[in-house]
């Protein structure tokens, strides 16, 4: 398993890669510290299977990396890490496709039980971020619904459709999907696909 951490503070990037050598078996772990070194990794072969990223480089302010990976399929393989688990592109990725979101405060312990959860196929952000996410007020005053266009994203996404799927079925443009994605999740209150899943089986069985 080849392994790229994207993230400008040395230390961050020996910690985490001493942590992912030790405990994952046969694990490659190679480390960028700007956004200009992890676009050229990505382009050297063995390609990573997983990316560790931190939004925030300093040689990077418009977050054009972020960007590019969201726009590709890279972003299938990232978990996202941060100092700042408000930052408004953890939605914007979650909705994107990324697999999880690690505080970079997080003990090692959370971190090998967030990527073990990742590796098993499922989304990851800590239980209390995620509560707090779900707390905060995402659905504006006033707004009964979703729209028809948005509930047709809705039962895509309910499907297990990827985002390229649902803009050709629905002849959207990908940025446009996304965008739609993050409307859906925010409405609704979750991170992610899997909790959008969770969250309506069990209104509906309450129902």
């Amino acid at each position: 398993m080849n392994i790229l951490i994207v993230d400008d503070h040395p230390l961050t990037c020996q910690g985490l890669a001493a942590l992912l050598t030790a405990t994952q078996n046969g694990a490659q772990v190679q480390s960028a510290y700007s956004a200009a070194q992890a676009h050229a990794a990505l382009q050297r072969l063995p390609a990573p299977n997983w990316i560790f990223l931190d939004i925030n480089l300093p040689d990077d302010p418009t977050h054009q990396l972020f960007k590019s990976l969201c726009d590709s399929h890279w972003i299938d393989r990232c978990v996202l890490i941060s100092a700042e688990p408000g930052h408004h592109l953890i939605r914007t990725a979650l909705a994107a496709g990324a697999r999880g979101f690690i505080p970079k405060t997080a003990d090692p312990a959370l971190v090998l039980e967030g990527f073990a959860r990742v590796l098993a196929g499922e989304f990851y952000v800590p239980p209390a971020l995620a509560e707090a996410m779900r707390e905060r007020p995402t659905t504006p005053a006033g707004v009964r619904g979703l729209s028809p266009r948005l509930r047709q994203v809705q039962e895509l996404l309910l499907r297990g459709t990827p985002n390229k799927l649902i803009a050709r079925e629905l002849a959207l443009s990908d940025h446009t999907v996304k965008e739609y994605v993050s409307s859906v999740l925010a409405f609704h209150g979750v991170v992610n696909r899997l909790e959008l899943v969770l969250k309506l089986g069990g209104d509906k069985k309450s129902s």
